[in-house]
């Protein structure tokens, strides 16, 4: 709105250029008068920068605005074929900006990073101040320098007076003054009543790096929920792998094309010599193993041991002991239906339909184990193997 875009380099180089000349003017003052000791001294010391030491330093921003609320209402203060209310205050901040500081406001710009439009300006206030004049009888000209003297300005001096100036002139939009806070507090200290406490106004870079640190713990928190989901995700798959390996190996049992390993004399599965009922897509035994390992180990197990227990005791022991070794297959059998009801709770609706349907698979496994124990069982009677008739005591 004011000043070119490289201000800060331009306003940089005049302050280096005040310093110089600066220099150079009181080296020459202080060779008129004589002062060669001054002179040395100078010398060394070197040039100073062209203003004094104060709290603030010696340049000023100045910041216009408004409540927020009073930018919403466009429509009803302008009408909708006339300039916006930000152009207006616009315009209006320019105006008294030059009013007030004439060249020395060497930048304004707009923004809206934060809830209102508002004006940032900055202001350069340079001064010409006189040097020590010589003592001498003969008159000679003054010597000058040049400096940043905010003091030179009114408004900069007494900050109320820059409050009461900026209603004033936007006045006609409808605006006025905000509180007067600080002659409230004056007041009550006067009369011995407790002031009211000062309105904070938080400096503009204090406030940026509160949202540079704001968005940087935003950014971890969500790196961090982005993390635990991802855990979740593959959590939840390996457990959908689980879940499908024991259903895929209650299959296998079902169909025929896993039997139980009796080779190993470990309760496990291997792949029938002829599975004539394994569709020709079923995963093998290997590739359910690499899919899931702790899934298989359980399926396997349990129904590896089931079989073993079954066949083991249907050889060895009476019709009664086969009886009860096929009750505890059963329960085995039962035991793998319920991890397979318990891991399915965690899956959605679709998949837990699946595994109703491969549920129902299981009495068909029961039926063909009772089918296969019933061939050897009767081989045993055959070869008089029976079991013992119980003894009465």
């Amino acid at each position: 709105m004011i000043g070119r875009e490289d201000w800060a380099a331009t306003a940089l180089a005049e302050i280096r250029e005040m310093t110089t000349e600066n220099f150079a003017a009181e080296l020459e003052s202080l060779e008129k008068r004589k002062r060669k000791k001054d002179i040395e001294r100078r010398i060394i010391e070197g040039p100073k920068q062209p203003w004094r030491p104060t709290r603030h330093g010696p340049m000023r921003e100045v910041i216009l605005t408004v409540n927020k609320d009073w930018f919403s209402e466009d429509a009803a203060f302008f009408g909708d074929d006339q300039a916006t209310r930000e152009n207006e205050f616009g315009a209006h901040a320019v105006a008294w900006l030059k009013a007030n500081f004439g060249d020395d406001v060497i930048h304004a710009r707009a923004d809206r990073d934060e809830a209102a439009y508002h004006i940032h300006a900055v202001i350069m206030p340079r001064a010409t101040v006189e040097i020590a004049k010589p003592k001498a009888k003969v008159p000679t000209a003054t010597a000058t320098r040049r400096m940043l003297q905010p003091s030179i300005h009114p408004l900069i001096e007494n900050y109320e007076a820059a409050q009461d100036s900026v209603g004033e002139w936007f006045g006609g939009l409808g605006l006025v003054r905000g509180e007067r806070t600080a002659a409230a507090i004056r007041e009550a200290r006067e009369i011995g009543q407790t002031p009211p406490k000062r309105r904070y106004h938080a400096k503009t870079w204090k406030w940026r790096r509160q949202e540079e640190l704001r968005l940087k713990a935003d950014a971890r928190a969500l790196k961090d929920e982005r993390l635990a989901l991802d855990a979740r995700v593959v959590k939840v798959q390996e457990r959908e792998d689980e879940v499908e390996t024991v259903f895929a190996v209650a299959e296998g049992v079902s169909s025929g094309a896993f039997v139980a390993d009796g080779a190993s004399g470990q309760p496990g599965l291997i792949e029938a010599p002829v599975a004539k009922e394994t569709p020709p897509s079923s995963p093998t035994l290997d590739a359910l193993r690499k899919r899931s390992p702790v899934g298989f180990a359980r399926a396997s197990g349990v129904f590896g041991r089931a079989w073993q227990r079954m066949f083991g005791q249907a050889r060895v022991s009476a019709e009664a002991e086969a009886a009860a070794g096929v009750a505890d297959a059963m329960q085995q059998v039962a035991e793998a239906d319920e991890l397979i009801a318990k891991a399915s709770a965690l899956l959605p609706q679709q998949t837990r339909t699946i595994i109703a349907k491969i549920r129902q698979t299981i009495p068909a496994i029961m039926r063909r184990l009772e089918q296969r124990v019933k061939p050897v069982l009767d081989d045993q009677k055959q070869d008089g193997k029976g079991p013992e008739k119980p003894r009465r005591e």
